[in-house]
């Protein structure tokens, strides 16, 4: 049996739909996630990005984005 050529972005894209099919979103994620190994300091991007907040305050600044965009 003869295998079709395809690009390599379709390559990555059927090995991603299959790997989320398989174990789903999260699971994916992380497994890809092993795979890369990032750049740059986390805590310097982690400080830039959220300063001194704190989950709950994170949390609930999501929530009440959320929350505004719903109304729309």
């Amino acid at each position: 049996m003869h295998e079709k050529a395809i690009t390599s972005a379709d390559i990555r894209a059927a090995g991603w739909e299959a790997l989320v099919q398989s174990l789903g979103l999260t699971n994916a994620t992380r497994f890809i996630l092993q795979y890369e190994p990032g750049a740059g300091d986390y805590l310097q991007i982690k400080e830039q990005l959220f300063g001194r907040k704190t989950v709950d305050a994170l949390y609930s600044a999501m929530v009440s984005k959320r929350r505004k965009n719903r109304k729309r």
